[in-house]
C-alpha cells in the first residue's frame, strides 16, 4: 500500500470543526492519517489541517474573525422564497426517477459564494501541502446551460475529479476506485474519473463545496465544476491507497436531500451507504449519526420564517458565539474518536 491510514472527512453542512477534533484525537491515539480524502464541507477542514502545524494552532484559526467572516459572509439568493426553491425541493423529493432530465444547476441554488475564496481565506491560499497529502473530491459538469431541462436520455452529466497533492495523485488507479453496482449504473456519473493536479488548494475547496440547489457552481477554464456530494464517501479510493481506513458513519439523507441526489446525479444517497456498509470491510468507524442532535444550535442550520415564506439560515450573532459553536463541533468530534479507543 501507498500509505499506512487514511482518513475521510465526508461533509455535511457546516461542521468543519467536528473533522478538527476528530484529527487532533486520531492523533491522540497514535492514528494519525498519512492521508486526508475530503469532499464537500470536509475539504475546508483538511485545507485548515495543511496550512497549520500543530493542533492549537488549526483549532485557533477555526475561531479565528477571518474564519468568522467567511462563515458569515454569505447572503441568501431570491431562491430563498418558499414560492421558488423550496416548492421545487418538496416536489423532487417524491420523484423516484433517477436524474430524468438535466436540472438548473447553474441559476437555482439559495446561497451565493464567491468563487475566488483567496481575498476571503488568505491564510489558507497556499499550495498542497507535501506534508500531509490530500486529496479533495469534486465533480466537472459534462453540460452547459443551453441542454437544462431536456431529457436525459441515459446521458452522464457528471464526471468525478481527483484534486490534490500531486504526489498522491499520481499513485491513484482509476480502474480500482470507479464504483460499482446498479446504484450507479443507470445514473447521470459518468464510469471514468478524471484527475487533475492543477487546480489549487482553494480552488479545489470551493469546487467541492458547491452544493446542489445549495451553493452554485464554478467556472475555470471555460468548464464548470460541482461538488464533492458525488461522492461524499469515497472508500475505494481510501482502500486503494491506504492499508487501514478511518471514517465516519453518518446519518442517513433526509427525505428531501435524498429526492435532490437522485434529481441531479440519479442514484440513491441511502443506498450508497447501506452499500458501503455490506461490501466493505475493516474500515474503523467514527459514529457521527447523533451529530444533528448533539450539536443543535452549533452550525448553520436552514429553517423556515413563514411571515416571509422564505428560507433563513441561522448565523452566530457575534464571533464570540462563533467561536463556542466551532469549540463544540470540535470537542463532539474529539470525544466520538476516542471512542475508536475501546473498539
Amino acid at each position: 500500500m501507498n500509505y499506512q491510514r487514511a482518513v475521510l472527512f465526508s461533509g455535511g453542512g457546516t461542521r468543519f470543526g467536528l473533522y478538527l477534533g476528530m484529527y487532533a484525537a486520531l492523533d491522540e491515539l497514535g492514528l494519525k492519517p498519512d492521508l486526508l480524502i475530503a469532499s464537500c464541507g470536509g475539504s475546508l477542514a483538511a485545507a485548515i489541517i495543511q496550512s497549520f502545524a500543530t493542533g492549537g494552532e488549526r483549532k485557533s484559526y477555526l475561531q479565528s474573525e477571518e474564519f468568522y467572516r467567511f462563515f458569515c459572509g454569505h447572503q441568501l439568493t431570491e431562491q430563498r422564497h418558499l414560492g421558488k426553491l423550496g416548492w421545487y425541493v418538496l416536489k423532487k423529493q417524491w420523484d423516484k426517477r433517477s436524474a430524468p432530465y438535466l436540472e438548473d444547476v447553474f441559476d437555482r441554488y439559495l446561497v451565493h459564494m464567491e468563487p475566488d475564496l483567496s481575498p476571503l481565506l488568505p491564510t489558507l491560499n497556499r499550495p498542497f501541502s507535501e506534508d500531509i497529502p490530500s486529496i479533495i473530491i469534486g465533480s466537472k459538469m459534462l453540460f452547459d446551460r443551453s441542454a437544462v431541462g431536456v431529457k436525459r436520455s441515459g446521458r452522464k452529466l457528471y464526471q468525478k475529479v481527483l484534486m490534490g497533492n500531486a504526489t498522491a495523485l499520481s499513485k491513484v488507479d482509476r480502474d480500482s476506485v470507479q464504483i460499482q453496482g446498479e446504484n450507479y449504473g443507470q445514473s447521470a456519473v459518468a464510469p471514468t474519473i478524471a484527475i487533475n493536479p492543477e487546480i489549487t488548494l482553494l480552488e479545489a475547496v470551493r469546487i467541492s463545496m458547491s452544493d446542489m440547489f445549495y451553493i452554485e457552481p464554478i467556472q475555470r477554464n471555460g468548464e464548470y465544476y460541482a461538488g464533492g456530494a458525488i461522492d461524499l464517501v469515497p472508500v475505494e479510493l481510501a482502500q486503494s491507497l491506504a492499508a487501514e481506513v478511518v471514517c465516519e458513519r453518518k446519518q442517513l439523507y433526509k427525505l428531501q436531500e435524498e429526492g435532490l441526489v437522485r434529481a441531479v446525479l440519479g442514484f440513491s444517497g441511502n443506498q450508497r451507504l447501506r452499500d458501503i456498509d455490506q461490501q466493505y470491510q475493516g474500515i474503523r468507524w467514527i459514529d457521527t449519526a447523533d451529530a444533528a442532535e448533539q450539536l443543535k444550535g452549533n452550525y448553520c442550520k436552514k429553517g423556515i420564517d413563514w411571515r416571509r415564506f422564505e428560507i433563513t439560515l441561522s448565523l452566530p450573532a457575534s464571533l464570540d458565539e462563533f467561536a463556542t459553536a466551532m469549540e463544540a463541533q470540535w470537542n463532539y468530534g474529539y470525544r466520538k474518536t476516542l471512542e475508536l479507543r475501546i473498539v
